[in-house]
């Protein structure tokens, strides 16, 4: 099984994308055109554990890594998620190395962490699943309050804990900074730097949400291995209603022509 460190061999950069829509259509569209990492968002997103299955595999059988997002501070949703053949976990708001730790014995398997045997892994990958599954499978825990920002080393030092996923706009509300244009609060540039740094410190992944390609291209020179811009929904609401809008004016335009004539 890959683990992310094949996926980074050769200084190679990890692109993802956020999926919202729970359907696997649309998964399987974002995976063919060749998106790495494909992240089922089942804390802000209407997934079920149904749908989110026939999405995890279908974007395996095209070729990418699914992961899941689950909901803050559930144990029991990690393995869930790992069970139904998720390539790996995001656990947003992970504030203290107790809580990561608490994340990282749920993802792994003895004698790493506390995660149960189970779930039809074993049919899809073979038997020996639970040998290769530690490394095969990523815990990525959320930096995305203040307060984690002042633990990180400790959070991502944690045993079991692949990497660290920033998440800029909610660290930048923990901080009392507006919505937008935070990008450039010294205060919130210090501890997005401050992440990279205890990632690389530690050798885990350091991943980070963006809104922008100018956003995303930063990101990556400062150090991340794996950026997301943006999601599935974000594209078709944008597209949609760009094609509206211009749809619109081209029967204004038209109506407007008739009326003349």
């Amino acid at each position: 099984m890959k683990t992310w460190k094949d996926e980074i061999a050769a200084n190679r950069k990890i692109v993802g994308i956020w999926q919202q829509i729970p359907v696997p259509m649309i998964s399987r569209f974002l995976a063919q055109m060749g998106w790495d990492w494909i992240i089922l968002d089942l804390q802000h997103g209407c997934f079920n554990w149904e749908t989110a299955y026939e999405c995890i595999h279908v974007i395996r059988m095209a070729g990418a890594r699914p992961l899941v997002r689950v909901s803050i501070g559930q144990p029991a949703e990690v393995q869930k998620a790992l069970d139904l053949g998720a390539g790996g976990v995001i656990v947003p708001m992970v504030n203290s190395p107790e809580e990561s730790a608490l994340m990282a014995a749920a993802a792994k398997y003895p004698p790493l962490g506390e995660r149960s045997i189970g779930g039809d892994c074993r049919y899809h990958y073979g038997a020996g699943y639970p040998d290769a599954a530690n490394d095969a499978t990523l815990l990525l825990v959320q930096m995305e309050h203040i307060q984690s920002a002042g633990n990180i080393e400790r959070i991502v030092a944690v045993p079991g804990v692949d990497g660290c996923f920033v998440g800029p706009t909610d660290l930048a509300l923990s901080m009392g900074l507006p919505r937008t244009g935070f990008e450039h609060n010294p205060a919130h540039r210090e501890a997005i730097a401050r992440t990279v740094n205890a990632c690389r410190a530690a050798g885990k992944l350091a991943c980070s949400n963006s809104y922008a390609l100018d956003e995303a291209a930063e990101k990556f020179a400062q150090g991340y291995e794996c950026v997301t811009l943006r999601s599935d929904a974000d594209l078709f609401f944008d597209s949609a209603g760009a094609l509206l809008a211009s749809l619109r004016g081209r029967a204004h335009k038209g109506i407007t022509m008739t009326a003349i004539e």
